[in-house]
């Protein structure tokens, strides 16, 4: 069974996309671990960021590729779909004309904006209080469902959340092992880690009693706290400067070893390889920006490292 990390925060721009592409690179590139992206965000940035948007729009819009508008699609027309169809296996660049083979991807599509609204609305009648209970726990397992057809072809499944709570997150709670939180050293950043923490014990909270009320027919396995992860820290004099180490000691201190030792800093390498579809382990065909990508991929590959002895 592979290991399932749902990578959310309610405060965009704290880079959560770009982490969950880049360290699932790092997992495959460093460890050899086979790992599946999935892009739950209607922004599509981590889609967008993996392929490209001509490329993109291309395979969505013209190919009529599966994404993962297909899977819910299938749940509201109470259908089978089969998670190989949904999957893209040679999407993720390595270098020019190179593709990672074991680092595959489920697009995400604009029009899942509304979804949350058509879940929401969409109920099945039961027989009784139970079986409707029931009917609400598919709904919330219809993301597991897909990976669990795939579970033996990953070691782990990595998903970009939307900033939000929705049913569309809670599906990625309810699927995941650990979820993990993508944070900046400022304080806008940060307010919302122990109100997410709070949350994911609710939910784990109300998922477990649905399933004990229901007699479901399999237990609920609580979603744990994985950690936090750092991003975009600017460095001075061999580590981080002094405004950014005092966020981190301070959320330390909140957040007693659940802060990740390792860090991403700051600097123009991710985005300019983000901008040419190319990961930053491709650094050397970056000449704009080689020592800045050069330097981030060797943080990645440490937090690569981290990421493998914490999130088991």
């Amino acid at each position: 069974m592979p290991t399932v990390v749902s990578m959310i925060n309610w405060k965009g721009g704290v880079g959560k996309t770009t982490l969950t592409l880049q360290l699932g690179i790092a997992l495959n590139k460093f460890h050899n671990k086979r790992v599946l992206l999935i892009d739950l965000d209607p922004q599509c940035n981590l889609s967008f960021v993996a392929l490209g948007i001509e490329s993109y729009v291309d395979k969505v819009y013209n190919q009529g590729v599966h994404s993962l508008k297909s899977v819910f699609d299938a749940y509201f027309s109470d259908t089978e779909i089969d998670a190989k169809m949904v999957i893209q296996n040679k999407v993720v660049n390595s270098r020019p004309g190179k593709v990672y083979t074991n680092v595959h991807m489920v697009l995400s599509h604009q029009e899942l904006v509304l979804l949350d609204l058509r879940l929401a609305r969409s109920r099945k009648s039961g027989r009784d209080h139970k079986e409707e209970t029931s009917f609400e726990i598919e709904k919330l397992a219809i993301l597991k469902r897909v990976i669990d057809q795939v579970a033996d072809d990953y070691d782990y499944v990595l998903l970009d959340c939307p900033p939000n709570v929705n049913l569309v997150t809670q599906n990625a709670f309810y699927a995941s092992n650990y979820f993990v939180v993508p944070a900046i050293p400022d304080f806008l950043s940060t307010t919302g880690i122990s109100l997410i923490r709070d949350y994911m014990e609710k939910f784990n909270t109300d998922f477990r009693n649905m399933h004990q009320y229901a007699e479901y027919g399999e237990l609920y396995n609580d979603t744990q706290f994985g950690g936090i992860i750092f991003n975009m820290v600017d460095e001075y004099g061999g580590g981080p400067k002094r405004t950014h180490q005092e966020t981190l000691t301070s959320i330390q201190s909140q957040h007693p070893s659940f802060v990740f030792s390792e860090f991403i800093t700051d600097g123009d390498g991710i985005s300019v390889a983000g901008s040419v579809n190319l990961p930053i382990y491709a650094h050397e065909y970056l000449p704009r920006s080689n020592s800045n990508a050069k330097k981030q991929a060797e943080y990645f590959e440490k937090l690569s490292n981290e990421f493998i002895l914490k999130i088991k």
